[in-house]
């Protein structure tokens, strides 16, 4: 397929003047659809921007403004006369700037042509000229509508944006590198995004669905910094949070494109909807996947097999091989980038949550003090202030507080919370309920908004720990000085003949050749592989040759030396009911996972927290590899659910390269190692997920060995009654080397044992 893709596109060649004539077609139907677009306090700026910005296309944008205006904007004879005036200030603003250039030497004859001169000025002309109109359309307003001072901000406003969106646009014509290209490429995104906002098909937003396919194709074409800039400014076109999630997406993905297209599409898409529903709820699910999966399975073929051209001042002279694997690391300031990235997400996160804490409602003495506040300014001015306040103050300091306590009880107060006795003497009372139940309802939607700003802060929170933890991942793609030297010197020994060989990783080394010479080398793969092996002090896979049509590379890579087979075993407490025990076993490169999430309760609940968990948690660790940061983002998302299940995790994994193990718990109970004769117990005293605002989870290390047996369990194989003892002599006695019979006797024995609670049970061995 891809050859075949590639062979398509070398028959397709579009000549210079097909390219003129597509582009000024495709300007006045920009033009066109975009001049009647509303902006901020009613104004119309993105017609007379392109037709500011363009080059020799400007009559086109010329045409397709005025047209639009005519057709849309009910021939609105100001915008038309400000098109008018623009294009005659452009033409004059043409020769203004080749005044120079039309200079020649004595004995030469003028050449060039009058049409090749016309809107060529520079960007500062442009600027100026479409700044004028813009105040010129604003003087007329405010001439036209009396002087208003809405209309004087109008102007200042309108002045101003375009002065800076010009500026912008400018950019994406002139060409004169990949930073200003872009701001101007984002800047003509952003007005279509926003013109496309209203419309949806099928009930799919067209606006989300332009802004995720351009945060693609710029995290490919450029990078994953730029993508995220990228999607947060076109994320304030869509408005709410949606920048953030599209900022995350690029982000993510631009990190990915050079291993996987398809991890790099997956990978966005699952964490920038688990960004979206740990910032907005479930209810992101309905809003936002429709669209994302839509630009998703839209994007993913065309930027696969490159569809749409690149950026031509991207294009590289250097090999493939090399390219995926160091495109991130060929930059150090990338990684200063992200920290700095990460550090503002955390600083808003402050922000929000300093927010949060002086918004909190009042507490019960809070709430007296209002009940007071309220009746003393009602009191003031009332003729039984004397009686009240002078002869029976108990009364009335007693009824207030009743007032005070209704209001902090039960959310509302009513005349039957205070007695007959000032009910009858109190003329205002009606006035005074009705003022405190005003006040509250402020209070109480005060707190919802509260609650959703915390729940966006523990979203910037958790996206800047993935930052962290993607930047800290740039390690293992980080060239290794002196392992490479000796693999130059193993290779040139060998008689291996290449352009560039390089050692890259920090934990996990790979071995990356590239312009390998096959006729020219004198050792075979594998007597490269077995000297690498000796010199490098490595465990190495067998050699990988890929070709293409410009070179052949060569990889090899770190191999584990120690393997882990599972057996596993599930039971449910009532028989056709869901399991509320959910587990699940995967790798990451060198890394094999086992998780046991235990969802708190049982049946439908229980299972889709349980589920959830398992299946959210297996995917941040294979794109971030930071436990931690996974499971932090994990108990934000938990907690962010209309419902009160939380979920136990029980994470064990093994390092296949140096044999490490690590256990991470959060409210799980004991796993148990045996070796030989021995049984270790491993616990931690933690709550589960979904409880606590901040993670409280605890980490176990420890080195295996060949032959150790590990054993987890749910909570309902020892319940918080049980210490455990009969599973650790059970396991102690077992002598069969069968983990599924392992498995097998320890759920038959919990059974035999009369626990009431849903089971599961992973036995594994290492090898």
């Amino acid at each position: 397929m891809d050859a075949k893709i590639k062979e398509l596109k070398k028959r397709v060649k579009i000549s210079k003047e097909a390219k003129e004539i597509l582009l000024e077609i495709g300007v006045f139907i920009l033009s066109f659809a975009l001049t009647p677009v509303r902006f901020l306090f009613g104004t119309y700026p993105f017609g007379i921007a392109l037709t500011g910005a363009c080059k020799r296309q400007a009559p086109f944008a010329f045409a397709g403004a005025a047209l639009s205006a005519l057709i849309f904007m009910e021939g609105n004879a100001v915008y038309v006369i400000a098109l008018v005036a623009l294009l005659g200030l452009r033409l004059a603003a043409s020769f203004i700037k080749k005044t120079d250039f039309r200079k020649t030497e004595l004995g030469q004859r003028q050449g060039g042509k009058i049409y090749e001169l016309l809107f060529e000025e520079t960007v500062e002309l442009k600027v100026i000229t479409t700044s004028l109109v813009a105040m010129g359309i604003g003087i007329y307003n405010v001439v036209a509508n009396g002087y208003l001072y809405y209309d004087a901000f109008v102007l200042i406003f309108f002045t101003t944006f375009m002065s800076i969106y010009e500026f912008c646009l400018c950019a994406l014509f002139e060409g004169r590198g990949k930073g200003a290209f872009l701001l101007g490429a984002c800047a003509l995104t952003f007005c279509i995004v926003y013109a496309t906002r209203e419309i949806q098909i099928y009930g799919i937003s067209l606006s989300l669905c332009l802004s995720y396919a351009a945060v693609l194709y710029i995290s490919k074409h450029l990078d994953g910094i730029k993508g995220g800039a990228a999607g947060v400014i076109l994320g304030v076109a869509n408005g709410g949070i949606v920048g953030c999630v599209l900022g995350t997406a690029g982000i993510s993905a631009g990190f990915l494109w050079g291993i996987s297209p398809y991890l790099a599409v997956m990978c966005s898409f699952i964490l920038s909807m688990g960004f979206a529903v740990s910032a907005m709820g479930y209810d992101a699910i309905t809003v936002m996947v429709p669209e994302l999966l839509a630009a998703s399975l839209i994007m993913y073929p065309i930027l696969k097999f490159e569809l749409l051209p690149g950026f031509s001042f991207l294009q590289r002279k250097e090999e493939k091989g090399m390219r995926e694997y160091h495109l991130e690391s060929k930059s150090r300031e990338q990684g200063e980038r992200l920290t700095g990235l990460s550090t503002a997400y955390k600083d808003i996160a402050k922000i929000l949550k300093n927010v949060v804490k002086n918004s909190k409602a009042p507490d019960k003495r809070g709430y007296m003090e209002m009940a007071l506040e309220v009746c003393e300014g009602h009191c003031y001015s009332c003729p039984k202030h004397s009686i009240c306040w002078n002869r029976d103050v108990d009364t009335t300091q007693k009824n207030i507080d009743r007032m005070g306590e209704a209001l902090f009880v039960k959310r509302q107060v009513s005349k039957s919370n205070v007695d007959e006795k000032f009910l009858h003497r109190c003329p205002n009372i009606e006035k005074i309920v009705e003022e405190l139940n005003s006040k509250n309802k402020g209070i109480i939607e005060s707190g919802v908004k509260s609650d959703k700003l915390e729940i966006c802060a523990q979203g910037y929170e958790a996206t800047s720990k993935i930052i962290d933890a993607i930047n800290k991942a740039d390690r293992e793609v980080r060239v290794d000085k002196a392992l490479t030297d000796r693999a130059i010197r193993i290779s040139a020994a060998c008689g291996f003949v290449c352009n560039r060989i390089e050692v890259v990783g920090e934990k996990w080394k790979k071995i990356v050749a590239t312009g390998v010479d096959v006729q020219r080398s004198k050792c075979t793969s594998e007597i490269l592989r077995q000297e690498m092996e000796k010199g490098l002090g490595l465990s190495l896979k067998d050699v990988e040759l890929e070709q293409d049509e410009l070179s052949v590379t060569l990889k090899l890579e770190s191999k584990g030396i120690y393997t882990m087979e599972s057996s596993a075993k599930s039971h449910t407490e009532d028989e056709g009911s869901l399991n509320g025990d959910s587990y699940l076993s995967f790798e990451n490169g060198n890394l094999q996972y086992i998780v046991i999430c235990d969802g708190m309760g049982s049946g439908r609940e229980a299972h889709i927290t349980s589920s959830l968990a398992v299946e959210l948690l297996s995917r941040l660790l294979c794109v971030v590899g930071d436990k931690q940061v996974a499971l932090s983002t994990l108990n934000s998302i938990i907690r962010a659910r209309n419902t009160e299940c939380s979920t136990t995790v029980d994470l064990f994994e093994l390092d296949t390269v140096s044999g490490e193990g690590k256990f991470v718990k959060s409210g799980a109970c004991p796993s148990f190692i045996k070796r030989g004769e021995n049984v270790f117990r491993l616990q931690s005293k933690t709550a589960p997920l979904g409880i606590m605002k901040s993670l409280d989870a605890e980490e176990l290390s420890f080195t295996l060995q060949e032959g150790d047996v590990c054993v987890m369990v749910s909570d309902g194989v020892i319940p918080s009654r049980d210490d455990g003892r009969w599973l650790m002599q059970y396991i102690s006695d077992f002598r069969t080397s069968s983990t599924d019979a392992l498995a097998k006797g320890i759920m038959k024995e919990a059974k035999h044992r009369g626990v009431k609670d849903d089971l599961t049970v992973v036995c594994s061995v290492i090898k």
